[in-house]
């Protein structure tokens, strides 16, 4: 008698039967914690269905396992409570609503997509991150006061990140947090530039490798947070113009890195730290980042 707790085998040419199959499996494989067993299960998954977000987050989920970005952020909002928040790719607004009062929202995405809701003062500018800082928007919203917090997950290419980063600096001060979204990427497929699948990460790990190059002086790591990772860079300094004014050459040395540059030592080259809210809270606290000032 076949055991109940298996999915049926499925029958050779029945090609969306066999992918429930294999994600079934995946997940049973999960519970029990093979996950070696699971990530084989996703793989075959994917060889049937190339664009199958279910197994792209299945994988991403077994290699950074806890705490989501979402959660991180919002116990950031908690813990840090900014007069001001930048958001740059406010996508639905998931991450938008991370933000509570009296937190002041600055949100920029060239067609938002709102669908929860915000809790807070939030201004919303339907236009490319470049027009809003050419029309120094930020220099009215902020009077003269620090940003204190801002989260780049715009474009999901390595070359606006940078120009986001570089533009974001500017208005930063000494406490200041800037949190960089899908800096760990899942396979090579994903992280191209060029979107090909659904699961999509961009080459934005390249402003990792970037900014520890040009600015060593920077306090630079990577939570190892689903699905795709979260960047925390902080010792900003606004009068810097290091990587305005070597951009060009930044382009030319980091844009054609490819995966495999990272892809057997992600943990050392993209300062990867573990999923740990104590530990992460800890080094914020080390550095006068989060409770009262020093």
């Amino acid at each position: 008698m076949r055991d109940v707790d298996q999915p049926r085998r499925p029958e050779i040419g029945d090609s969306q039967y066999r992918v429930q199959f294999h994600l079934a499996q995946a997940r049973a494989h999960r519970s029990r914690g093979e996950i070696e067993l699971a990530r084989a299960e996703y793989g075959q998954a994917i060889e049937l269905e190339s664009d199958l977000v279910e197994a792209y987050l299945g994988l991403s989920e077994l290699s950074l396992p806890g705490m989501g970005y979402l959660e991180w952020l919002a116990r950031l909002h908690e813990t840090i409570t900014p007069e001001h928040y930048l958001e740059i790719g406010i996508g639905r607004g998931h991450s938008l609503a991370c933000a509570k009062p009296p937190t002041c929202v600055i949100a920029i995405d060239s067609a938002p997509k709102l669908s929860v809701p915000l809790s807070t003062e939030t201004h919303i500018y339907c236009e490319t991150s470049d027009e809003f800082f050419v029309k120094k928007r930020l220099t009215r919203l902020l009077n003269g006061q620090p940003l204190r917090l801002a989260f780049i997950d715009g474009l999901h290419i390595f070359s606006q990140a940078l120009k986001d980063f570089i533009n974001i600096e500017r208005f930063c001060g000494p406490r200041s947090l800037v949190l960089i979204h899908d800096t760990i990427p899942l396979d090579e497929v994903t992280q191209r530039p060029q979107r090909q699948r659904s699961f999509y990460t961009g080459d934005v790990w390249k402003l990792v490798l970037c900014l520890k190059h040009y600015r060593p002086e920077f306090d630079l790591f990577t939570i190892a947070t689903p699905w795709s990772g979260l960047t925390v860079v902080s010792g900003l300094d606004c009068a810097s113009r290091v990587l305005s004014e070597r951009y060009e050459e930044a382009m030319a040395s980091f844009s054609v890195l490819p995966y495999s540059h990272i892809e057997s030592d992600k943990q050392a080259k993209l300062n990867v730290v573990a999923n740990d809210t104590s530990a992460v809270e800890a080094r914020l606290k080390v550095r006068g980042l989060i409770g009262p000032p020093a």
